[in-house]
């Protein structure tokens, strides 16, 4: 019971936060909209000017509709990285602050701070996403098929792997006192490697592989069958359920990482270190 009034207290700071100081807002509309625009651009010259090249991505992502298997991929890219950055740096946020000390000087569990951290930027995530699908709906006149039920669980599955990354990232802050450059470097290779513009099967088998290792490849796919090409949540079983067995793998990686890490700094007392 004192773990889940820790939860909701640093949840509810976070929160505070968030609703106060609302600079968030105008690219929470913004970026849905500019963000799929280049690659949407980028699709239509492939395609022709009589259309032709439709026939050859259909046959490779068994779909024509390539701006709503565009507009998914970026939007659970933005999902996955709006979650990354703002819980991976959530303790350097509080270090900067000056507060970071304080707070690990509570009689508390130090993971409890990380996940009442995590409840805003779920938050802000799933605000994310339906912000996207009104704006690709209404603007870009896009259809989605499926229901709310099923888009929801698509990426809730993955919300284990977010915070698995993210734990890793506030590891890093820890330890090394700065996060910014791993995100980064994830987010760049999730860009690359999962998929968001184009499907995976064009990618060298090395780069396939790859991408295997991150659980929103599978998301991404997952998303698409049931939001792009309307087969149900039920055809996309092996994508959801391989995706939440990566996803939960990380998150243990990243209780480990963090575990182990706490103690180092503990040892070595440097968490005041800037």
């Amino acid at each position: 019971m004192n773990r889940i009034r820790t939860i909701l207290a640093v949840g509810r700071k976070e929160f505070t936060e968030v609703t106060r100081y609302k600079d968030w807002i105008p690219g929470l509309i913004i970026w849905p909209l500019m963000f799929p625009v280049i690659y949407i651009l980028s699709a239509v010259g492939l395609a022709g000017p009589d259309q032709g090249g439709l026939n050859t991505f259909k046959e490779i992502a068994g779909t024509t509709n390539y701006t709503a298997f565009i507009a998914v991929g970026v939007m659970v890219y933005m999902w996955v990285n709006t979650m990354m950055w703002t819980f991976g740096t959530f303790l350097r946020q509080e270090q900067r602050r000056g507060t970071l000390e304080s707070l690990w000087l509570c009689p508390i569990k130090k993971i409890d701070i990380l996940i009442g951290g995590a409840l805003v930027n779920i938050f802000i995530g799933f605000t994310y996403i339906f912000v996207s699908m009104v704006e690709y709906t209404f603007i870009y006149r896009m259809n989605f098929s499926g229901n709310l039920l099923e888009w929801l669980a698509i990426f809730i599955v993955m919300i284990p792997g977010v915070i698995g990354f993210g734990m890793i990232f506030a590891s890093l802050v820890l330890w090394l006192k700065d996060a910014n450059i791993a995100v980064q470097l994830v987010r760049g290779l999730v860009m690359i490697l999962c998929g968001i513009s184009f499907p995976i099967s064009v990618m060298p088998e090395w780069m396939q592989a790859l991408s295997k290792i991150f659980p929103f490849t599978y998301g991404i796919e997952a998303a698409r069958k049931v939001m792009v090409e309307g087969e149900g949540i039920k055809s996309a079983s092996s994508q959801i359920i391989t995706c939440l067995i990566v996803s939960l793998i990380y998150l243990i990686i990243g209780r480990l990482v963090f575990v182990l890490v706490e103690r180092k700094v503990k040892m070595e007392g440097s968490l005041e270190r800037f």
